[in-house]
């Protein structure tokens, strides 16, 4: 099992931490389309981590990842008190048409992407946990 921690100090953070997966990912046998759902969704994650949940007395948000032969789980906390969630977005706006809105995809991005999203919001931030089976239910 790969287990890994790197912190998000800002977006150009983000092309190492997706080098570090993807080689970790390809260690564990994963192929390229569930990878590439991987990265996309985390990606997504994290820089929601560090634009809606990251302010600058806060700690910098990180990233945790456990991969084995069966599963990938990534987890994103930001410590922000800041609360932020899908129905408070302002691109959820009932007015809005889905050609006009500009962002707030992303959840739902991640939830087709992955096989489980978590999301806990509590006083010391929010933790969002991504998870993505590498084999088959049958298989295992």
């Amino acid at each position: 099992m790969t287990v890994r921690r790197h912190p998000l100090a800002d977006k150009a953070s983000l092309s190492g931490v997706r080098k570090k997966i993807r080689a970790d990912l390809s260690k564990a046998g994963a192929d390229a389309s569930l990878s590439f759902d991987c990265l996309v969704a985390v990606t997504e994650a994290c820089t929601n981590a560090l634009v809606h949940g990251h302010r600058t007395e806060d700690p910098p948000p990180e990233i945790l990842w456990e991969i084995d032969g069966h599963s990938a789980r990534f987890y994103v906390q930001d410590y922000s008190t800041q609360e932020w969630s899908k129905t408070s977005h302002p691109s959820r706006d009932a007015e809005a048409e889905l050609e006009e809105r500009i962002g707030g995809f992303g959840l739902d991005l991640m939830r087709g992407l992955m096989d489980e999203v978590d999301i806990q919001i509590g006083p010391d931030g929010t933790t969002v946990c991504l998870v993505k089976q590498l084999v088959e239910a049958e298989a295992i």
